[in-house]
């Protein structure tokens, strides 16, 4: 029989890996999107979150719904079971399909800002952060240009469409904030293969790491694969 599965995951994939569980019970702990900013302390509440999986619910094996993410993972690690790992350094290589085919669109347009479900839904995007942190504290006018300062080098905004969430209306919002700041709009298709595989496998060493109980989760490993020259 194979070991119990427990997921632990950011709330920005969660929709892509609820499609992918095709409706089974299997438990998942989702953290929130605002661990991003604070990258020290994902390392601690991550663990926490695969240990509860562990000691309340007997889960064996892990699943991480989370790449190296600003060294965000760094030293994570399951006591009592396997550990999987997307070796990507953020979620985009996920949405996408696979860190190889996140670098081959990369190389063939570097300006590109992805968007997503869940970055749409966490208010993870240039427009949101406009409309909600900005404006409200500098005025439209000042927001405007603080918040296209710091999007200066992105020539395009680009909707990745993998059937996850309303789609007709993620991709109206990426357009309306690409006409917003003056980018290009984009929309590229994409599937659910690489969450499928995430959490049923196989696990090939290009696209995942796998951990032993007790082995950590180390930064080198993820300037090894596909993604190296990141």
């Amino acid at each position: 029989m194979a070991p119990k599965l427990g997921i632990v995951a950011c709330d920005v994939i969660r929709g892509e890996i609820e499609m992918a569980l095709d409706g089974r019970d299997i438990p998942m702990k989702v953290l929130e999107f605002a661990l991003h900013e604070k990258p020290a302390l994902m390392p601690a509440a991550v663990n926490a979150a695969v240990e509860e999986l562990v000691d309340s619910l007997g889960c064996r094996r892990i699943a991480l719904g989370y790449g190296l993410c600003s060294n965000g993972t760094v030293g994570v690690n399951c006591s009592a079971g396997d550990l999987t790992v997307p070796r990507c350094h953020d979620c985009i290589s996920m949405l996408l399909g696979s860190p190889a085919r996140y670098m081959r669109l990369f190389a063939e347009n570097p300006g590109t800002m992805w968007y997503t479900d869940g970055w749409i839904r966490n208010g993870a995007d240039p427009l949101s952060f406009y409309e909600h942190r900005y404006a409200p504290r500098m005025g439209p006018k000042k927001a405007h240009k603080a918040m296209s300062l710091e999007i200066v080098n992105y020539t395009a905004f680009c909707l990745i469409n993998n059937g996850v969430g309303d789609v007709p209306f993620l991709r109206e919002r990426v357009r309306e904030s690409a006409k917003f700041f003056g980018k290009e709009f984009r929309e590229v298709e994409a599937d659910l293969g690489y969450f499928r595989a995430f959490v049923d496998g196989p696990w090939p060493g290009e696209d995942f790491l796998v951990l032993s109980p007790g082995e950590k989760v180390d930064a080198s490993s993820f300037y090894a694969g596909p993604e190296a020259s990141r």
